[in-house]
């Protein structure tokens, strides 16, 4: 596909857009051959908990060895990420659920000297619209994973996608607190990535698939290149941008306990067992242990992801290829790893076989 752009100096590299005479041929999100492709047509590397990486070493539930702007340098286009009212805002930062609220309980009575180490907020700004300074990324409660605002770490997306405009980048939230819309836009607006964000055109339909999704190249094109699902509290009257998940989205059963046999296949979420446009694929595995009674999952370290090869091309191909038989030819467009840097690259070869690229 050969598209004419203005192009900011530096603003792509090489491998992402090549000259020929007056024109420019675009390479979306790295390979000329996704630009011609529907995004529900896509396979991207996914990080689960995205945000959930050092500082500091010894934080309990770490799902990722780097940060943000290492995932983004890397390749991965698609994150995971968790909103969360944060302790200073609620007294215990945990969610709603009560379920939920005993286990994080049980942890904390648990751990205690670990996690008063860990409740390191930023200091707020009294100046700031209160809900930017209320939503924070973290695992389950504050108390357990603290990573900051959200709007803080959306900054460090802004500055990437300023600085590469062929590349299309996913948001898949999981509204752990239970924010409206209205209440998680701010962080958007003020980090600026609101201009990237993606708001469709067409209308829910009642078989929950077949819509038309644009390709890549009109994503670019268009400037809107950030596409953001949250799996509860969608208002698109409201905030158009933020996405109802499960209108669009399934997943693959994540509660995968350690050691894994084999990956299932199944459409876990949502439970209705209709097929929608994009298929999240979640590989990675968890610890489970019991405490007072109660199972306690936890993510695997990385010598666990390493020594059982969950990140290898070999283990991520076998899932993809066990998977045909329930999805035939579907696109497998989120394929999702904890600790992505571990497997020799697997998560990209994986990526690239998807996407049936050379």
């Amino acid at each position: 596909m050969v598209v004419s752009l203005g192009l900011a100096q530096g603003s792509a590299s090489p491998e992402q857009q090549q000259t020929t005479g007056p024109e420019t041929k675009l390479f979306c999100n790295g390979y000329s051959e996704l630009c011609s492709r529907s995004y529900n047509n896509v396979s991207f590397a996914c990080t689960h908990n995205a945000y959930s990486s050092p500082p500091p070493e010894d934080y309990l539930a770490l799902n990722q060895a780097r940060s943000i702007q290492e995932q983004l340098d890397d390749g991965v286009r698609a994150f995971m990420l968790d909103v969360v009212r944060s302790a200073s805002d609620t007294g215990t930062g945990s969610n709603t659920s009560s379920a939920s609220s005993g286990i994080v309980s049980t942890i904390i009575n648990k751990f205690k000297g670990i996690f008063s180490r860990q409740l390191h907020h930023k200091k707020e700004s009294k100046e700031e619209d209160p809900t930017i300074t209320t939503v924070h990324l973290c695992h389950e409660s504050c108390l357990l994973v603290d990573k900051g605002r959200l709007v803080d770490t959306l900054a460090v997306f802004k500055k990437f996608m300023d600085a590469n405009p062929h590349e299309v980048v996913t948001f898949i939230i999981e509204n752990v607190s239970g924010f409206t819309a209205t209440q998680l836009s701010p962080s958007f607006e003020q980090s600026g990535l609101d201009k990237y964000a993606y708001a469709p055109g067409f209308s829910p339909r009642s078989s929950h698939s077949g819509y038309a999704w644009p390709t890549l190249a009109e994503l670019i094109d268009k400037n809107k290149r950030l596409v953001v699902f949250i799996d509860d509290k969608a208002d698109t009257s409201a905030v158009p941008y933020i996405l109802p998940e499960w209108e669009y989205v399934v997943e693959i059963p994540y509660a995968n306990i350690n050691p894994v046999k084999s990956f299932p296949c199944n459409q876990e979420r949502p439970r209705d067992a209709v097929p929608r446009d994009l298929l999240v694929l979640n590989h990675f595995a968890y610890n489970r242990i019991t405490i007072a009674g109660k199972n306690i999952d936890s993510p695997l370290n990385p010598t666990q992801v390493e020594e059982h090869g969950y990140n290898s091309l070999k283990s991520l191909s076998e899932h993809l290829s066990s998977c045909k038989s329930t999805w035939g030819s579907r696109v497998f467009n989120f394929i999702t790893v904890d600790f992505y840097d571990i497997g020799a690259g697997g998560i990209f070869k994986a990526v690239k076989l998807a996407n049936g690229l050379s």
